[in-house]
């Protein structure tokens, strides 16, 4: 159960008691969700909501909010009303001035008990800490053909707490072990339906990056990472498809060919949906119809079905990973700009799957509302899209509006 702080703020014509039969059902709530009475300096690790139990704490609100900085810094500010007592009306003033000061929060109204908007906004400020304390480590540099998705680390730090940690490449390399052919590789692709596709040897060499990238991620104490994969090619002679799939599953982040872009998108969408999330190019649309076709060579298993092993599409090396996107609702998701301060989100639905000799090994059809896909031809943000199953655009879009800083 998540652990959360909330400090309840009364006016002083209000005795305890009273204050305690106003907000009885709304604290049972709060605690029934994890939350645990506190001040502002309590825990500066933890979410921290504030509950207006009545009207004419105005103020009070401002100065637990001063409190609060002080100890959490940039944290979003989040109000939690109720209809009783000028609760409302005080939280919307008090907002207002928040807002006026550059800071940025919402209300949690809960007209009853069984409101899901507490969870709602705890789960955001809970993700929005798990951004906050993590490190994702640049395995080489993003490739080359990634002009636009290069952000600067100092503004992607402000924007979303994230770290990043440059780790070498030639690093990676060093402490590389390369299996003999007869190594076993890992159970979930054991028992693949491999008859025409690569031996075991190529098997094990593409799944040997496994270790090696956890390695990484112990030996530079970071959280997740995004991989220059297409230099294994070169150096290694396979791919690091397999093993990004491995990682994506074990609910370690990695992404492709150094995109930070995508990579915190993903990290986002683990953080606050709980979720695994595939990484792909745009491949083809058909605008009149607000179709795409996504396409990548890795996936995280539990996201597709009938999957078998083949090569690496471009190079033809190594083992790129085929598989069937169920059918249903989807969220695509794009993070761009020079600190990751423009995203682009769009509900749809996986309509088909493919199996083109010209594209990536896992191949999606989707379908988004009328429109979407006539954007990213007029504004894209960059080339990859992310896609995470289920419709969360709405639920990412008020965490954003809660959580990342105005320019």
């Amino acid at each position: 159960m998540t652990t959360f702080c909330y400090q309840e703020l009364a006016s002083p014509l209000h005795d305890a008691a009273t204050v305690s039969a106003i907000t009885g059902s709304l604290r049972g709530r709060l605690d029934e969700l994890g939350g645990v009475p506190g001040g502002a300096a309590a825990r500066p690790d933890a979410p921290f909501v504030i509950v207006v139990a009545t009207g004419g704490t105005e103020q009070a609100v401002l100065e637990v909010t001063e409190q609060r900085a002080r100890a959490c810094p940039t944290e979003p500010v989040v109000l939690v009303a109720h209809p009783r007592h000028n609760s409302l009306p005080a939280a919307l003033e008090a907002l207002a001035r928040l807002h006026q000061d550059g800071r940025r929060g919402r209300i949690a109204y809960v007209p009853d008990e069984t409101a899901a908007e507490p969870a709602e906004a705890v789960a955001d400020l809970t993700a929005w800490h798990r951004l906050h304390d993590t490190r994702l480590g640049q395995v080489g540099d993003p490739s080359d053909w990634l002009v636009a998705s290069v952000p600067d680390a100092d503004r992607v730090r402000r924007h979303w707490g994230v770290e990043l940690v440059t780790v070498p490449m030639d690093d990676v390399l060093r402490h590389h072990t390369t299996p003999d052919g007869g190594q076993a590789v890992a159970v979930r692709w054991r028992d693949q339906d491999n008859a025409h596709g690569p031996d075991a040897t190529e098997v094990a060499a593409a799944e040997a990056l496994h270790p090696t990238l956890t390695a990484v991620l112990d030996r530079h104490r970071v959280d997740a990472v995004t991989v220059r994969c297409f230099d294994f090619l070169g150096e290694l002679h396979t791919s690091g498809c397999l093993a990004l799939a491995d990682l994506n599953d074990d609910g370690i982040v990695a992404g492709c060919e150094g995109d930070v872009a995508s990579a915190v998108a993903m990290l986002w969408i683990r953080h606050r949906l709980d979720a695994a999330s595939w990484i792909a190019n745009p491949a083809e649309v058909d605008v009149d119809a607000d179709e795409l076709v996504l396409a990548h060579c890795t996936i995280a298993p539990s996201l597709a079905e009938d999957l078998h092993l083949d090569t690496h599409f471009e190079s033809g090396l190594g083992i790129g990973i085929s598989g069937t996107v169920p059918a249903g609702p989807v969220t695509l998701v794009r993070l761009g700009g020079h600190g990751l301060e423009q995203r682009w989100l769009a509900d749809g639905e996986v309509i088909g799957s493919g199996d083109s000799p010209d594209l990536c090994r896992t191949q999606a059809s989707v379908r988004l509302e009328t429109g979407r896909v006539a954007e990213l031809l007029e504004s894209p943000l960059g080339n990859h899209l992310v896609l995470v199953p289920g419709h969360h655009a709405e639920r990412l879009d008020r965490w954003w509006r809660l959580a990342v800083p105005w320019e």
